[in-house]
């Protein structure tokens, strides 16, 4: 089986979410014997998509890479644009020119996309009549898939990684959505929520999910050798950005730390610029695999404030540490994941925050318990099993149209 996966970044550098799982799947897909392609740019950072990575063909762990370059966005453009749709979306002209200001618009990765054949492959017929069964688009957020859809409209899988948005209410998103032969999503909150925003029950769609990957042993005392940590403390794990509710993370914790409260606040990875960090916050900016282990094994609890999740990796990686969660209860797909494993507690804001993390900070057996509940939990997200998720969603996307 071929297919071809189109996502804005790649790379071990980049910091996303979304950008992960895409590399992550790619990679088990082709360790399970399949042959993926990746479409991408040659862009790190997903504000100005300056170039990063050269263009051109490369190759990662069996995945064939293949980047772009991106044509210049307008990121003032694109924010000003969103926040007069986010009021009153629907204006298809606006809309159209907030998808091209923000990008990444890449129009050799179109023309090369539009290069391969657009009929699926008759499984019956040489494989080598056809480059690709089909053609999966991660996130409908971007212009990399906003753009390819329409050229792959026939064999198309779409990765929405959606969450509630303003942006999930554009009719050009809806429009994508609709587009897609097929969905694939990561927990049963996002496939719900697609269905009521937009009204999918007629397209077929599977929740894929994702595995995690080995990870190293962590050693606690060699994290707190490593860099002045608090010797006790919660931990933030991914990219440090008001985006990411950090900035509402700080202000609960100031307050909890204000009362009285025992644990600090590391936050683990790289830093997004204009975000107002106090001195007593530990910070690591980019940290390696090893790192990441060596400080989920100090932390006492790890954090998870985004109120925006398509799925919440670091909840997994906790869990499999035996590390007890303390998630925004806003985010459905926290609370639903939360409620699902028994791994942690949930918070509604600074007041609920403080005492849950009074909770956890002061209870090593429930601390335990939940640590474990967590760990049988994340056990059953392997690759194995996600693989086999994709198998049947690439399916769906390729049988003939009734």
């Amino acid at each position: 089986m071929a297919i071809a996966f189109v996502v804005q970044r790649y790379g071990t550098e980049v910091a996303g979410g979304a950008e992960a799982l895409c590399r992550d799947t790619a990679r088990a897909l082709v360790r399970a014997g399949e042959e993926v392609t990746i479409y991408t740019t040659t862009a790190r950072d997903y504000l100005t998509w300056a170039p990063y990575y050269p263009e051109g063909t490369t190759d990662d762990d069996g995945v064939e890479v293949r980047r772009f370059a991106v044509n210049r966005p307008d990121p003032d453009r694109s924010a000003a644009l969103v926040r007069r749709l986010a009021l009153n979306p629907g204006d298809p002209a606006e809309e159209a020119e907030w998808a091209k200001a923000q990008g990444p618009v890449s129009s050799p990765l179109l023309a090369a996309l539009s290069e391969s054949p657009t009929k699926p492959p008759d499984r019956h017929l040489v494989h080598r009549q056809c480059r690709y069964e089909a053609v999966a688009c991660w996130t409908y957020l971007y212009a990399t898939s906003q753009m390819a859809m329409p050229l792959i409209r026939d064999r198309s899988i779409l990765v929405p990684l959606a969450h509630e948005e303003p942006m999930l209410r554009f009719t050009l998103t809806r429009g994508v959505i609709r587009s897609a032969r097929a969905h694939a999503f990561m927990v049963p909150e996002e496939q719900a929520l697609v269905r009521q925003m937009v009204g999918t029950d007629d397209i077929p769609g599977v929740v894929v999910g994702a595995g995690l990957d080995p990870s190293p042993d962590g050693d606690a005392d060699r994290a707190l050798r490593a860099r002045p940590l608090p010797r006790r403390f919660a931990l933030y794990l991914g990219r440090v950005d008001a985006s990411k509710g950090v900035d509402a993370l700080i202000r609960a914790h100031t307050a909890y730390r204000d009362a009285g409260g025992d644990l600090g606040l590391v936050l683990a990875g790289r830093e997004a610029a204009g975000l107002d960090i106090p001195g007593w916050v530990a910070t690591t900016g980019f940290i390696s695999n090893q790192e990441r282990a060596d400080l989920l094994a100090a932390a006492d609890v790890v954090v998870l404030p985004s109120p925006y999740e398509s799925l919440s990796l670091v909840a997994l990686e906790a869990w499999r540490a035996g590390r007890p969660t303390l998630g925004y209860a806003r985010s459905e797909v926290v609370a639903g994941q939360t409620a699902r494993s028994g791994g942690g507690l949930l918070y509604t804001g600074p007041n609920t925050y403080g005492t849950q993390l009074t909770r956890l900070a002061n209870n090593l057996d429930e601390r335990q318990a939940m640590g474990d509940a967590g760990r049988a939990f994340a056990a059953g997200w392997t690759w194995d099993t996600c693989v086999h998720r994709w198998r049947e969603v690439i399916d769906l996307a390729t049988r003939p149209a009734a």
